[in-house]
């Protein structure tokens, strides 16, 4: 549904079929890496000019998960979930396995969940993601400032969001405590430590 509008970013899709109750999807095939996240790492300016890419691209008038909707039963206080508001096209996403890396372009795959929101959001998934990656929680909001949209976002949303991420992700983690899923709990707790 998304692909035809995220072209500028991601590869093209071919084609699709159900069978068996699976969806089967057939992209263009790019012959590139997963990006690397640790601290000084080269891919990291890449990522954030994909990001800056993305925030140019109007989001499509399709039935997208809003942002205050996404993630509503995580908020302390729900009220504050409007603080996600936003019509910006967000991929939501940052896991380095859906950015793939080129010689001369990066790339963002697995659109599971494009969603409709603030523009700052994709900036603060950046963030969990590079503190998972060695990063401090400082050195990732340096990282995420680097997009514009950031440099627009309320601290009080920022705040919020990085609460309602801690409870998500400890949810996640009690349900299936797998070590990854362990480890983003442990992030996401982390970010929301710093954030108070």
């Amino acid at each position: 549904m998304i692909n035809p509008y995220v072209l500028p970013v991601s590869p093209r899709l071919l084609w699709q079929t159900e069978v068996g109750g699976w969806n089967l999807l057939a992209f263009d095939y790019i012959a590139g890496r997963h990006a690397d996240y640790s601290p000084g790492s080269d891919d990291l300016p890449r990522v954030i000019k994909v990001m800056d890419l993305l925030g140019q691209i109007t989001c499509p008038d399709l039935p997208l998960k809003r942002a205050e909707q996404r993630w509503a039963s995580h908020f302390e206080d729900i009220s504050t979930a409007e603080l996600l508001r936003g019509d910006s096209l967000l991929h939501t996403d940052f896991n380095p396995v859906n950015v793939l890396i080129t010689a001369d372009s990066t790339y963002l795959i697995d659109w599971a969940w494009p969603t409709r929101g603030a523009a700052w959001i994709d900036p603060a998934c950046l963030v969990l993601r590079l503190m998972a990656a060695g990063h401090t929680a400082a050195e990732a909001e340096t990282w995420a400032a680097h997009n514009a949209a950031w440099i627009n976002a309320p601290s009080d949303g920022v705040t919020t969001f990085a609460h309602a991420n801690r409870n998500m992700w400890r949810e996640i983690a009690d349900a299936d405590p797998q070590p990854w899923k362990q480890r983003m709990a442990a992030v996401a707790t982390n970010w929301a430590e710093y954030r108070s």
